[in-house]
């Protein structure tokens, strides 16, 4: 119990901390609301709250799920369930031989530096891909905030927020699989399938994709992080799982890169796997895994690399231009809450 205490912040006589170590702090007024502002926007003990409701919800209509994302976190239990569902002939299941856009990839690398780093880099898209994938960016309806009610079209940005007083800090698109055929391609890939089914040790299973701007925000405004995921955090979808990240748009060090932590997917505390809010500080990342292994993803449009979900990962605040990112999915099984699927006729546009 003191062991747990200490982790939410209470001080016990004698204790002593590393001025390094902002989670082992005296709770105070002060530090709540560093927490607020940081990582735990609405306080800690409300999004520990807000996620056990979130989990009574989903396990409710979804119980496979609920006890993946419980047992999930424990590795032992992560390299039983993927040894389970080994499949011995996922070899021949996939159609390793049959065309790919990723003419250049080498599979066995690309799965080895997944094995060891939990990341691979330099899986691109070809420049067709690339084109076909960004018009249709262009000429599709994307939702502020993930508002399905709050469809506009990307050109009219600045038009809507503008006239209607929105703050968008990022745009997601929906039926991304259904609507563009290029996406489609991509989720029936047979290098990106070879990847998966030798990473995830059995036939892959695709569980969606997904299509988003991350936009530049002015200084003044206020900054919503909870929009954009910029906190470090890992994803529990399933047992085993893999996605592949494109970059539609050139990504600098001041155009919102994607971040991972190399290695974390294989290498977590006691505290990173039992306390049901998976956010973390930056200080508390760095100081755990080392400044070495925090990876920054930068590269020019169609740049693209697979990561594992396991991993600690962040997006960054674009300050110097919008950036739109395509993800392809694939899992051991599909829980039907990872994709963009959206019923039509829920879905508005703002005029």
């Amino acid at each position: 119990m003191q062991v747990l205490l200490k982790y939410f912040g209470v001080v016990f006589p004698g204790d002593r901390f590393s001025s390094t170590r902002k989670f082992k702090v005296r709770v105070s007024l002060h530090m709540l609301k560093k927490y607020r502002k940081s990582i735990f926007f609405r306080g800690y003990f409300v999004e520990v709250y807000l996620r056990l409701k979130a989990y009574t919800s989903k396990g409710f209509n979804n119980p496979s799920w609920l006890v993946m994302s419980v047992l999930g976190r424990l590795m032992i239990i992560r390299h039983a369930v993927v040894f389970l569902l080994g499949d011995s002939s996922f070899k021949e299941n996939q159609s390793i031989n049959s065309a790919s856009i990723f003419t250049d990839i080498n599979v066995s690398d690309a799965v080895e530096s997944l094995s060891q780093d939990g990341i691979c880099l330099g899986i691109n898209l070809s420049q067709r891909t690339l084109d076909k994938v960004f018009d249709f960016a262009l000429s599709t309806t994307c939702y502020g905030n993930q508002n399905p009610k709050l469809g506009f079209s990307y050109a009219e940005k600045d038009k809507i927020e503008q006239e209607y007083g929105y703050t968008f800090f990022m745009a997601q698109y929906y039926n991304t699989s259904k609507l563009c055929s290029e996406i489609q391609e991509l989720s029936h890939d047979s290098k990106l399938l070879e990847i998966a089914s030798l990473y995830l040790k059995t036939k892959p299973v695709f569980t969606g994709s997904r299509l988003w701007w991350t936009f530049v925000v002015n200084d003044e405004q206020s900054y919503d992080s909870s929009q954009t995921i910029t906190f470090f955090h890992y994803d529990l979808d399933d047992y085993a799982c893999v996605r592949f990240f494109f970059y539609l748009t050139d990504v600098d060090s001041e155009s919102g890169p994607h971040i991972c932590v190399r290695g974390s997917h294989r290498n977590k505390s006691i505290s990173h796997i039992l306390m049901p809010v998976k956010r973390r500080s930056d200080d508390a990342i760095s100081d755990f895994y080392g400044l070495d292994n925090i990876v920054t993803v930068t590269g020019s449009k169609g740049f693209g690399f697979a990561e594992d979900t396991f991993c600690y990962h962040k997006a960054t605040r674009p300050f110097r231009r919008d950036r739109l990112m395509l993800q392809i999915q694939f899992a051991t099984a599909d829980y039907r809450l990872h994709n963009d699927l959206k019923d039509f006729s829920l879905l508005e546009t703002i005029a």
